[in-house]
């Protein structure tokens, strides 16, 4: 088979500009993405981060509501307390941590806090009183990988999420290769030790993850480059979902990154205006980001609708962050896109409320906007609304969508008139 090609490259380009254009409507509003629930509200910027980095460790098979409502106020209270009590790491790690049998002799394993007070979001799960329980659907292994990034953390980086990043940012003036570094760093901090763990062998694990924390933290000592460098030659990049979405929040979510940026100013480091949203060199620099793949962006009724039509010798082995990054490298050779591959990611709210429902009636790739687009100033985007439940003023002088310029590309489309 020979090399990927994109047959209809105009088309193609109208496609990810369309997403390109949801994508700068979802970080526009805090609405339009999910909040911690934090257990307290004074947390300095750097435990809002690494509370962020918990939580998105245990994002995988369990709702994400969840996740953020009940296992955020958990991992807050746990990320608060490593960075201020600074005693021994796995032992404050065991105070949140029970685990019990059930009736069949399998031993489960969860974290637990008290409850400060009445707290509005954990009462939609029934918790009107302490101990607040959390457990993702892969406790063991999570737990051991949470462990894993505290002892790190306290070794390298003084209990300093922001402070490890700048470390693996260190020297490179290029956003783009600074970001890959980055990752590379983030992936070596948390997942690249991560394997199955069986809930009756987790204190096992632990210990043994203790002596691999300290291998790895004389390693990174030695030669903080290098360490990277090895961290670097063995990342998957296309298969690190939880790191994207988090590196990705960090540099584009409006409260994630003004913590991002705090959590760098307390630490006193340089060039620290380089990492803000608005700075042009860092917009530059987002083209590193992959796309976090998940069950959306894969759908075969997306994948084969948009994106398959325009392709030739389309890799059906590959997922599709692969697939963008490819089209993406394919488009570029000839001009600079506006678009880059995380930006797809907006799959996540688009393809539940569009292709899942068969709404291709009402879909910007389908029938077009004409039956939804109000084109009044001002008001609510009924398109980006429609489309992924996105807040956005609309603006009809200023709107890249209101010609219907995709109308009709959807392959996968259903229930069109006219149509057979």
């Amino acid at each position: 088979m020979g090399p990927l090609e994109v047959t209809c490259k105009d088309k193609m380009h109208l496609i990810l500009q369309t997403f390109s254009w949801l994508d700068q409507i979802r970080w526009q509003e805090p609405g339009n993405y999910d909040l911690i629930n934090y257990y307290t509200a004074d947390l300095t910027d750097d435990e809002k981060l690494l509370t962020h980095w918990l939580c998105y460790i245990t994002d995988r098979q369990t709702p994400f509501q969840r996740i953020w409502e009940v296992g955020g106020y958990v991992l807050s209270h746990i990320a608060r307390a490593y960075s201020r009590d600074r005693g021994d790491v796995l032992a404050l790690l065991r105070k949140y941590t029970r685990q019990e049998p059930d009736s069949r002799g399998r031993v489960h394993v969860w974290l637990e806090c008290d409850l400060k007070q009445a707290n509005a979001r954990l009462e939609r799960y029934e918790i009107t009183e302490g101990p607040v329980q959390f457990a993702s659907r892969y406790m063991p292994e999570d737990l051991v990988l949470i462990f894993r990034t505290l002892a790190l953390l306290d070794e390298l980086a003084d209990r300093s999420l922001a402070r490890f990043i700048a470390q693996a940012a260190s020297g490179n003036d290029d956003s783009r290769h600074a970001i890959r570094r980055i990752a590379a760093g983030l992936d070596g901090l948390t997942y690249s030790a991560g394997g199955t763990v069986r809930a009756e062998r987790v204190d096992d694990e632990l210990e043994d993850m203790q002596k691999k924390v300290t291998q790895d933290a004389e390693a990174f000592r030695r030669d903080p480059h290098s360490c990277i460098d090895g961290w670097d030659a063995n990342f998957r990049y296309f298969e690190r979902k939880r790191l994207w979405c988090s590196l990705r929040d960090y540099l584009k979510s409006p409260e994630f990154n003004d913590a991002f940026v705090g959590a760098l100013k307390a630490a006193n480091r340089p060039d620290v205006d380089r990492w803000e949203r608005g700075n042009q060199c860092l917009r530059a620099g987002l083209h590193a980001l992959e796309l976090p793949g998940d069950v959306w962006n894969n759908s075969p009724t997306f994948r084969r609708g948009l994106f398959s039509p325009y392709l030739r010798q389309e890799r059906q082995s590959w997922n599709m962050p692969r697939t963008i990054r490819a089209i993406y490298e394919l488009l570029t050779e000839d001009e600079d896109l506006a678009f880059y591959p995380e930006q797809l990611d907006v799959t996540f709210d688009f393809v539940p409320a569009m292709c899942e429902r068969n709404m291709c009636g009402t879909c910007l790739f389908g029938s077009g906007v004409g039956e939804v687009c109000h084109a009044q100033s001002g008001l609510q985007c009924s398109v980006a609304l429609a489309a992924c439940g996105y807040e956005h003023k609309c603006d009809p002088a200023d709107c890249p969508v209101r010609d219907d310029r995709v109308k009709g590309f959807c392959h996968s489309a259903v229930g069109l008139k006219g149509q057979a």
